[in-house]
């Protein structure tokens, strides 16, 4: 049985990781998907997504008292991943846990072999975050791109408000993006300082389920799902 598993990876903290995974969860309530919390300094997404309840949420740690990665820990995840009966996973790792990825990819075993041992179909989610952080962000960006080597789909997340003072950093990134025929999208267009925008922070905050909000801001996140997030 084929499996598409999701990572979604930013060494820099921050940037909006378990923020685009909340949305990613709105947008496949189907009982077949599983979502995990892989970031155990915050595990914000255990927070943020209690409205999937204890069978279609999980949260594991891969690190140590050092904070090294495990990375037997990851692998044999894996492998159960393979035997369970979800047909779609998606991991949002931690800051520190995406730090480590590449060289448990780069240095252990040959990854894309492993996962197609698996039947595993592995999508790369890379947030990036604008100001400050996007000399970092995109660091790791091509740190990872140069480690997959084609081997893998990587999909680049642009989160679009921390880029609303910096638009020339926007544009920047989504002309190379093209020029590297890497996939671009923008998610989470929600200022802070507008009603619904606040409304919709407040609620991600609560892990509230999209019934769970008052009209108007459902009926914003609704179109940031069809926008953004209707086909993966």
């Amino acid at each position: 049985m084929s499996r598409i598993i999701e990572f979604t990876l930013q060494s820099k903290g921050g940037v909006g990781k378990s923020f685009h995974t909340y949305f990613r969860a709105l947008s496949v309530p189907d009982e077949h998907s599983l979502f995990v919390d892989v970031d155990s300094s915050t595990q914000t997404s255990t927070r943020q997504l209690k409205f999937l309840g204890a069978d279609r949420l999980e949260t594991i740690s891969l690190l140590d008292n050092r904070d090294v990665l495990v990375r037997d820990t990851f692998l044999g995840y894996m492998e159960s991943l393979a035997e369970s009966s979800f047909e779609k996973i998606y991991m949002d790792f931690g800051a520190p846990e995406s730090e480590q990825i590449p060289a448990l990819i780069h240095r252990d075993i040959p990854f894309k072999e492993f996962c197609d041992e698996l039947c595993f179909e592995v999508i790369f989610n890379i947030v990036v975050g604008g100001g400050g952080a996007y000399k970092a962000s995109v660091d790791y960006l091509q740190k990872i791109i140069s480690i997959l080597n084609d081997e893998f789909k990587v999909i680049v997340w642009e989160n679009i408000t921390s880029f609303n003072q910096f638009p020339a950093l926007s544009t920047e990134l989504a002309d190379n993006c093209k020029r590297m025929g890497l996939t671009y999208k923008r998610f989470g267009d929600f200022e802070p300082s507008t009603l619904l925008g606040g409304q919709v922070l407040d609620g991600i905050r609560k892990g509230y389920s999209l019934n769970s909000y008052s009209a108007g801001a459902k009926i914003r996140i609704k179109k940031e799902l069809k926008e953004n997030f209707n086909n993966g």
